[in-house]
């Protein structure tokens, strides 16, 4: 080898180029800093550094799954022309192909999902970042998942669903599971749900709201003793507004998630119950 692994350090530095394709570039110019920058130029790969600092608004989420195993990816850009392109589209399934076959990863940090990514980010021209996923199997004995992805491509759910009693009783009744699934993951996306239910949203967050509720009643002049009266249903609200099963359901306003799934419940011949959610 005629270079050494401060010769690839270097080279990153003045680069931004990935460790796969400076070590290339070493290999390709004999260790010659000065010529590997210049080879790492003509590639496209010289100014990755710079785009890397440039906010990737845009991009396209992808969901795959095997039977046993969903992942759900988000890969981000600049812009939504690069985002609908056939070779960014392609990506971001391929990353997310890689991710339902390799279960339990830190694959924001994963060298293989980043050396896919540099392979292919000097054709874009633009800063392109895995910004989230996802890979999730069923956490009892009959879960199941329903996956939907907004028209926009930048806004999707993953929804797990199963019986209550978790002894097999959903297994007969898949299809209709899966479609409850998705209608809940629907619902997540649509209405803009953060938690399942009240007791998974964290203390911390409850007191920013009460503070929030508190600091506006003052602005509009309100005693103390009327504030403290208001801020229990300034609370129930914000739970209505954030968790799924509080929320009221699309298609009916007048009808809460929760007493949606008990309708369900009783067509299908079960208790259903809303066992997770990750969304983009």
């Amino acid at each position: 080898m005629a270079f050494s692994v401060n010769d690839i350090k270097v080279l990153r530095e003045k680069t931004g180029a990935g460790m796969g394709a400076c070590k290339e570039a070493l290999t390709e110019t004999n260790g010659n800093l000065e010529d590997a920058v210049q080879y790492l130029r003509k590639k496209g790969l010289a100014d990755m550094a710079k785009r890397a600092g440039r906010e990737t608004k845009e991009g396209r989420v992808a969901y795959k799954t095997d039977g046993k195993n969903h992942a759900l990816i988000f890969l981000g850009c600049e812009t939504d022309f690069v985002s609908a392109t056939p070779e960014f589209i392609k990506l971001a399934e391929d990353i997310a192909d890689y991710v339902v076959k390799n279960p339990g990863k830190d694959y924001t940090n994963d060298a293989t999902i980043k050396a896919m990514i540099e392979e292919k980010a000097p054709k874009f021209g633009e800063n392109t970042s895995l910004k989230g996923a996802y890979n999730l199997s069923s956490t009892g004995k009959c879960g199941v998942f329903g996956a939907y992805i907004h028209s926009d491509n930048k806004k999707a759910c993953l929804m797990e669903v199963a019986c209550a009693a978790q002894d097999g009783s959903c297994c007969a009744k898949k299809t209709e599971m899966e479609a409850i699934a998705k209608a809940l993951a629907m619902q997540a996306v649509g209405m803009v749900a953060q938690y399942m239910e009240e007791k998974d949203v964290p203390a911390d967050v409850i007191e920013k709201e009460k503070e929030v509720a508190i600091a506006q009643a003052k602005q509009e002049g309100k005693p103390d003793a009327a504030i403290e009266k208001m801020l229990p249903g300034r609370v129930q609200k914000f739970f209505k507004d954030v968790c799924l099963l509080d929320q009221p359901t699309i298609k009916d306003n007048k009808l809460s998630v929760r007493n949606w799934i008990a309708e369900q419940s009783k067509e299908l011949g079960f208790e259903i119950k809303a066992v997770r959610f990750v969304k983009f």
